[in-house]
């Protein structure tokens, strides 16, 4: 087995000579035999370790568990980091599945263990078997080529050595070395939604249709990894045909032409609004799979990732290409799409932009769009309210908001106000203000039940006139704050807040 994960690690080029690697080990039989193998073959590579524990406190053994990897640790002469966390309370406060929650934890334990320890690489222990639940998780779920290729051997600078070898075999090696393991019995009960799949769901497929079904999946979700490389790719290529130049500014141009009009890209125009064009013609004429992925990377890259970017998103733009111009769309991230003369643009909303003719029914006009710099906040916290510098943004009719970010203290009271909020700021990942647009939510108590914008609305009689020109405060398509009204139990200040977020409403009129 370990000249098999030997070849797998070499032939996947996961971690060259020299490299310092740090290793998440919950004590079970996966992640003790990886430890174990990596520190077999560091030797050959000249490879430094360190191990992660994290501790989720949720089961009575996980401190013998912690003591176990720790002990092993000593003996094998291999640094050991161990980060507690409550992640029950964690995935109440966030209102995240506890899988979610313990996922995010231990994730961002191995990345600060490893710019502690200079680590190179972060390797994790899923196994064959783990791969082929995931890929039947995905499918059951809804997903595509990228979703169906399951567990990549490397991404980024994670690496999975195991994945290469199944659960069994695993156990039988240690077992053949008298290596004992941890047991998690949580993995006994069907609590988690991929311990249905591992517990009934594979058994069933390996007694009555095939027994090496757990090896099959694995061997498919490589094939659908290599699948979905290779249509990136040409949807890279697509794009690149079917992308229009700034200076094709007419849009009768096709990609071609404009290329050859500018002859250097570098010479294009700036656009004054973050912008892709799409020449229509060119669109149609490419398979309907490479139009779907072509989408796809449209619109990633113009949200800086794809959060919260779905299937139903890449529907409503490709609907476009097949309807006359005027007609747009709103997308998540502040963006828009619209279908012009011979192209459909997609582009960040104008901050001013009026309703225009055609527009789709149902979907607001972009009031107001305005992004705040969280590194500018974070690079200014105070040590108290007093003491934080306040950032002003200018919204329109007069109003100005002031936001200001400092360390809470622990006996600190947060008051109840109309015009100023308070948020938990670690609970936030990036902050919009914006008037409203489709898919908008909100947390409505303590166990963070989501609502939509829309029946909120409704619930507090905002007349329909006043409801498009609302300002709201979001992170994605989470609405932390109708400015004026309520803010989402989700951010709300805590007992574990650390930073704190406050924003008021100058010249507005407190209640309490």
């Amino acid at each position: 087995m370990i000249e098999k994960i030997r070849w797998y690690m070499e032939e996947q080029h996961m971690a060259g000579p020299g490299s310092r690697i740090v290793v998440g080990v919950s004590g079970g039989a996966d992640s003790i035999c990886l430890l174990h193998v990596l520190a077999l073959l560091a030797p050959s590579f000249q490879w430094k370790l360190a191990v992660v524990h994290v501790n989720h406190l949720i089961r009575r053994e996980a401190g013998e568990d912690a003591a176990y990897v720790e002990e092993t640790c000593r003996q094998l002469g291999v640094s050991f980091y161990l980060t507690e966390v409550d992640v029950e309370a964690l995935a109440k406060s966030r209102g995240l599945s506890v899988e979610e929650a313990g996922r995010q934890v231990r994730y961002r334990a191995f990345y600060e263990a490893a710019e502690s320890f200079g680590a190179d690489r972060i390797a994790v222990a899923h196994n064959r078997n783990d791969r082929a639940e995931t890929l039947l998780f995905h499918m059951f779920r809804g997903t595509g080529l990228d979703g169906m290729a399951s567990i990549r051997p490397v991404r980024d600078n994670i690496i999975r050595p195991l994945l290469c070898v199944g659960r069994e075999e695993i156990e039988q090696w240690l077992r053949e070395k008298n290596i004992r393991w941890c047991i998690d019995k949580s993995n006994d009960t069907d609590t988690y939604t991929r311990n249905k799949i591992r517990r009934h769901i594979l058994p069933f497929a390996r007694e009555e249709i095939c027994p090496e079904a757990d090896a099959h999946l694995s061997q498919e979700a490589e094939l659908l990894a290599l699948t979905a490389d290779f249509v990136g790719r040409r949807a890279q290529e697509a794009l690149d045909r079917c992308r229009l130049l700034e200076e094709a500014a007419d849009g009768s141009a096709g990609p071609e032409e404009a290329r050859a009009r500018m002859g250097n890209q570098q010479e294009c125009r700036p656009s004054p609004v973050k912008r892709i064009r799409i020449a229509v013609p060119a669109f149609l004429q490419e398979e309907k799979l490479l139009q779907t992925h072509l989408l796809r990377l449209v619109l990633k890259e113009l949200s800086g990732g794809g959060k919260d970017i779905g299937m139903s998103h890449i529907r409503d733009v490709e609907s476009l290409f097949y309807k006359q111009g005027g007609k747009r769309v709103m997308l998540p991230y502040g963006l828009e799409a619209l279908r012009s003369f011979g192209e459909v643009i997609v582009q960040e909303r104008k901050p001013a932009a009026a309703a225009l003719d055609g527009m789709e029914e149902g979907v607001p006009a972009a009031h107001f769009f305005r992004k705040i710099d969280m590194e500018e906040l974070a690079g200014n916290i105070g040590d108290t309210q007093n003491a934080a510098p306040v950032l002003t943004l200018a919204c329109g009719g007069g109003k100005i908001l002031e936001f200001s970010l400092f360390r809470r203290e622990n006996s600190q009271i947060i008051p109840q106000k109309t015009c100023t909020k308070w948020f938990d700021y670690d609970r936030i990942e990036s902050l919009v203000l914006r008037t409203r647009q489709p898919g908008d939510y909100l947390s409505i108590n303590d166990k963070l039940q989501k609502k939509r914008l829309k029946d909120y609305l409704i619930q507090e009689k905002i007349p329909v006139q006043e409801r498009e020109n609302l300002l709201l405060l979001a992170d994605g398509s989470h609405i932390l704050w109708v400015v004026g009204h309520r803010i989402s139990s989700a951010v709300k200040v805590t007992d574990s807040t650390k930073r704190v977020l406050r924003v008021h409403i100058r010249g507005g009129e407190e209640d309490g």
